[in-house]
C-alpha cells in the first residue's frame, strides 16, 4: 500500500476530530433540551489507515491550541444556564482547529531544519591563495597563478549569466568544481563538498555543471594537434633519451581505466574490467612533455586497449597525421604495425638483445605512463562518483572525464613548463602502481625474418639502429 503524505495524514486526522467535536456539541444541546434519545451518534467512517496511527496521538490534543479546556469534564459540567458559555467554547475550539488546518494546508515544510554552515572558500581563495600556495594547491589541485589563468578562460561564458537568478561568483564556482575533480571517495560526495563550501548540495551540483559547460566549450582550442615546433621538441627529447635513429617516434599511446564507484545499472556487466572493477576505458595519445594531443573516451572497461585505440582519430587517419617513417610508441597490449611500435613479448623478450631493446623502449615510453599518472592527479578519476542508469548518465560520465582532460591541457599551457617537478612526481607515483600491468606473452614466438610482419620488420630495424648507435655499450 503506498505511503500517505504527512500533510494528508494530518489533515485527515484533523477532519476526523472536527466531526467528533460537532457530535459533542450536539450531545450537549440534546442533554440541555432533555432529548436523550437523540444522543445516538451517526456512523462515521474510519478515515485513518495503519500508516496514520503514528500521528493519532499528536492530533488528539489539538483542542489545546489557543485555549485550555478539559473535554472529559466538559460534557457533564454544562447546564441549561451555561448553554451560551458552551457555544462560546465550541466556537473558540472550532476556530483554533480551523486555524491549525489552514496552517497545515499552507505550510510547505512542517518541521523546518536549519543546518549550520561555515564556508572554507574565503580561507582558500583569499588567505591560502595569497599566503600559502601549497595549501591552496592541496585544495584545488593547481597553483594560484594557474587558477587565475583557468578563471580567465571561462569567466565570460554565458552560462555564468544568471539573469534574475543569483549565482555564486565564478571564482567560487571554479574552486568548488576543482575541489570535486581533485578528490575521490567520501570526501568527494556532494554533501561533503557542500559542507566544505558552506553551500547547499544543489548549489554544488549546479556550479560543477556550469564550469564543465564552460570548459567543454573551449575543447577544440585546448586539444589540438601539435605544431612544427612542438613536434621538433618531442623528436629532440626522444633522440636525447635513446638514439638519433629513434627520433621519428615522437608520440606515445597508453590506456588507463577509470573505476566507477557503483556498478552501472545500464549494461553493468559490460563495464566489468580485468581488474574486477566496473570502469571506463580511456586512451591517451601524448607528447613526451605529457601534453595530450588525442584521446579516446567512451569504451567500457571490458574493451581491450588495442580495440579502444582503434576509435582514435590518430588510428583512423595515421596516414595523414604521420609523415612517412614516423611512428608512435605503445606497450605490448597494442598491435604491432610499421607506425605503432611495441616492445617484445615473452618468450622473445627473454633474448638478451630483445631485453635490451625493451629496456630502451621503456625509457622512452615511460612518459606515456607519466601522462596517465599526471591526469589522474584529478583524483575523482580514481573512483568516479557517477551512477550510470541509462545512456544519458554514461555521457555525463564521459563529460566529466573530458573536462579533466581539457583542464589538464590548459594547465600545461598556462604553466608553460614551469610546473613543480616534485608535485608532478608525487601525482604520477600515486597512480603508476595502480596501472602497472602488461601483457607480455608473445604468441608468435621465434619467427624467421621471411615471415615477419611489416611491424616486426620495422621493430627489428629499430633494434639494429639502436645497437649500431653505441647507446647500449
Amino acid at each position: 500500500m503506498p505511503a500517505v503524505p504527512v500533510r494528508q495524514r494530518l489533515l485527515r486526522n484533523a477532519a476526523a476530530y472536527m466531526r467528533q467535536l460537532l457530535f459533542w456539541r450536539r450531545r450537549r444541546l440534546a442533554q440541555a433540551a432533555g432529548f436523550e434519545e437523540l444522543l445516538a451518534p451517526l456512523p462515521l467512517p474510519d478515515t485513518r489507515s495503519d500508516s496514520d496511527s503514528e500521528l493519532g496521538n499528536t492530533l488528539s490534543s489539538i483542542s489545546s491550541i489557543d485555549i485550555d479546556i478539559d473535554t472529559d469534564s466538559e460534557a457533564g459540567s454544562h447546564s441549561d444556564d451555561d448553554e451560551e458559555q458552551a457555544d462560546a467554547l465550541y466556537a473558540a475550539e472550532y476556530r483554533a482547529l480551523r486555524e491549525h488546518v489552514d496552517f497545515l494546508a499552507t505550510t510547505r515544510v512542517l518541521y523546518p531544519h536549519t543546518v549550520a554552515k561555515r564556508s572554507q572558500l574565503h580561507l582558500v581563495l583569499t588567505l591560502f591563495k595569497n599566503d600559502d600556495p601549497e595549501r591552496f594547491r592541496r585544495n584545488v589541485r593547481v597553483l594560484p597563478e594557474t587558477f587565475d589563468g583557468l578563471l580567465e578562460k571561462i569567466a565570460d561564458h554565458i552560462v555564468f549569466d544568471g539573469g534574475s537568478n543569483p549565482q555564486l561568483p565564478v571564482d567560487q564556482q571554479l574552486a568548488i568544481t576543482l575541489f570535486r575533480l581533485g578528490h575521490f571517495g567520501n570526501s568527494a560526495s556532494v554533501e561533503s563538498v557542500a559542507q566544505w563550501a558552506g553551500t547547499a548540495a544543489g548549489t554544488v551540483v549546479n556550479a560543477t555543471r556550469r564550469v564543465m559547460i564552460a570548459f567543454l566549450a573551449i575543447h577544440d582550442d585546448a586539444i589540438r594537434w601539435p605544431d612544427a615546433r612542438a613536434k621538433e621538441e618531442a623528436k629532440q627529447w626522444v633522440e636525447d633519451h635513446s638514439c638519433a635513429a629513434w627520433r621519428d617516434g615522437w608520440l606515445m599511446v597508453d590506456g588507463t581505466l577509470v573505476p566507477l564507484s557503483d556498478k552501472p545499472g545500464y549494461h553493468g556487466e559490460a563495464y566489468f574490467d580485468r581488474k574486477s572493477n566496473y570502469s571506463l576505458n580511456v586512451q591517451l595519445i601524448t607528447l613526451p612533455n605529457l601534453r595530450i594531443v588525442d584521446y579516446v573516451i567512451g569504451p567500457v572497461g571490458s574493451m581491450h586497449d588495442s580495440a579502444a585505440f582503434c576509435e582514435s582519430h590518430l588510428y583512423q587517419h595515421h596516414d595523414e597525421l604521420l609523415l612517412p617513417g614516423e611512428w608512435i610508441w605503445a606497450d605490448s597490449a597494442y598491435a604491432l604495425t610499421p607506425w605503432c611500435i611495441a616492445p617484445y613479448k615473452k618468450p622473445a623478450a627473454l633474448e638478451p638483445e630483445n631485453r635490451t631493446f625493451n629496456y630502451h623502449v621503456s625509457a622512452v615510453r615511460i612518459r606515456s605512463e607519466h601522462a596517465v599518472g599526471f591526469i589522474k592527479g584529478f583524483q575523482s578519476l580514481r573512483g568516479l562518483r557517477q551512477q550510470i542508469k541509462n545512456r544519458r548518465d554514461h555521457l555525463r560520465a564521459l563529460e566529466w572525464i573530458r573536462t579533466c582532460i581539457i583542464i589538464h591541457t590548459l594547465v600545461q599551457d598556462i604553466e608553460r613548463g614551469d610546473a613543480d617537478a616534485d608535485w608532478e612526481a608525487e601525482m604520477i607515483q600515486e597512480v603508476l602502481e595502480e596501472d602497472s600491468d602488461s601483457e607480455d606473452v608473445d604468441g608468435i614466438g621465434h619467427q624467421s625474418s621471411a615471415r615477419e610482419t611489416p611491424g616486426q620488420k620495422k621493430r627489428r630495424k629499430l633494434k639494429q639502429a639502436l645497437f649500431a648507435s653505441g647507446v647500449t655499450a
